[in-house]
């Protein structure tokens, strides 16, 4: 097993690294303090990125894509989001979704798919996950609340979805949705394509404002007799195997926010002197930047691990990216942590780099179901 990059994805992390640093790096600052959460989307710098052909990169040179794999993804994710998570998750939910389409259509629509999302570079994509729930019986402070169960009733051919789902991350910006429900017998899963589109009956029907990762918008929608067309269905295992890259590449990104962190502790603890001598030739402080150290070179290797294993298929362990995904996220908020550490009183002030990067870090806790939620999926495939 060798994760070593081939020339081409060293290529791609090259065009990456230049395109975090040169078009994201200097906005980041600008999209995490605008007020509005409804202008965080950073269109400019996203357009820029398509002209380079970073938003189609799964797609197979063939259908007008970059070709790339799973693996070199994860390379190209960690230099995104080097730059800014926000923008680094925006491109990995693109990345992931259009490789979890791949591996479920059959290739008449996956080339459909393709020529639709090659054409329009201003076609992001988002997940969407029906919850079959009811609306709860409290009154909540947030009008959206009530509509968090969504449900599709059958109509002739097709089906109409009513309701709303909460948290869809870039759920604004995106033009098409990769919609998630339960099948209808409950044993697996039913997938649509969905346009977004108000005409046909979908609405944001509120932004959410969160502490960190603020270009990737959070927003909760509304479906008033949505049209479903052409359902996929697939067991469970089918749909698990095939969104292994949803797991994957976002943590990836943060694995390049946390390098970051790391990279301003490590400047400041080379420029900081204190009792005479730089702070890094205090030992405390040299030994956490080489558990840092530690950590990314483990959470990077454990998400190209998982990310090999995925790409083999048949034998490789199902298991491998749910916990890839916590023990990545989890160490990549104990780097953050650890790097403001380094600052010391001055790493919490908000003139200093480090609070928004522990901000945007701490997503990971909360926005992609990692901790006891990957566990538990994990221990279910043991």
């Amino acid at each position: 097993m060798d994760f070593a990059p081939a020339e081409a994805t060293l290529a791609l992390q090259g065009l990456a690294r230049d395109f975090a640093r040169q078009e994201i790096a200097p906005r980041t600052d600008a999209l995490d303090q605008e007020k509005a959460p409804e202008n965080r989307v950073p269109g400019d710098i996203l357009e820029k990125g398509d002209t380079l052909g970073l938003r189609t990169l799964p797609v197979p040179e063939s259908l007008g894509g970059g070709g790339a794999d799973l693996l070199s993804l994860c390379f190209v994710a960690e230099e995104i989001g080097w730059g800014d998570l926000g923008v680094g998750v925006i491109y990995a939910q693109d990345w992931a979704l259009a490789n979890a389409v791949s591996r479920l259509w059959d290739e008449v629509r996956f080339d459909a798919f393709a020529e639709k999302f090659t054409q329009d570079h201003t076609l992001h994509l988002a997940h969407v996950k029906i919850a079959d729930t009811p609306a709860p019986e409290h009154k909540s402070p947030y009008p959206t609340e009530e509509r968090q169960g969504a449900s599709i009733a059958q109509n002739g051919g097709s089906g109409l979805l009513n309701g709303g789902a909460r948290h869809v991350l870039n759920g604004a910006a995106a033009g098409l949705y990769l919609l998630e429900s339960s099948s209808t017998d409950g044993t697996g899963r039913q997938v649509f394509l969905v346009t977004n589109d108000e005409a046909a009956g979908i609405t944001v029907a509120r932004y959410h404002d969160p502490m960190g990762m603020r270009a990737c918008q959070d927003v909760d929608l509304g479906f008033n007799d949505v049209k479903l067309d052409h359902p996929f269905d697939c067991a469970e295992e089918d749909w698990r195997d095939a969104t292994h890259a949803t797991r994957i590449l976002p943590v990836a990104a943060g694995v390049g926010t946390a390098r970051k962190s790391h990279d301003h502790a490590l400047d400041h603890a080379r420029e900081r002197v204190q009792g005479g001598k730089p702070i890094i030739e205090h030992q405390t402080v040299g030994f956490m930047l080489c558990d840092n150290l530690m950590e990314l070179d483990a959470a990077r290797r454990s998400l190209q691990a998982a990310a090999w294993a995925a790409e083999q298929g048949g034998d490789a362990e199902p298991w491998r990216s749910f916990l890839a995904k916590a023990f990545a996220a989890e160490s990549c908020e104990r780097v953050a942590r650890r790097a403001m550490e380094v600052w010391g009183g001055a790493g919490y002030m908000t003139e200093a780099p480090m609070e928004r990067l522990v901000r945007d870090i701490v997503a990971f806790s909360h926005a992609f179901g990692v901790g006891h939620a990957a566990r538990s999926a994990a221990m279910d495939l043991l």
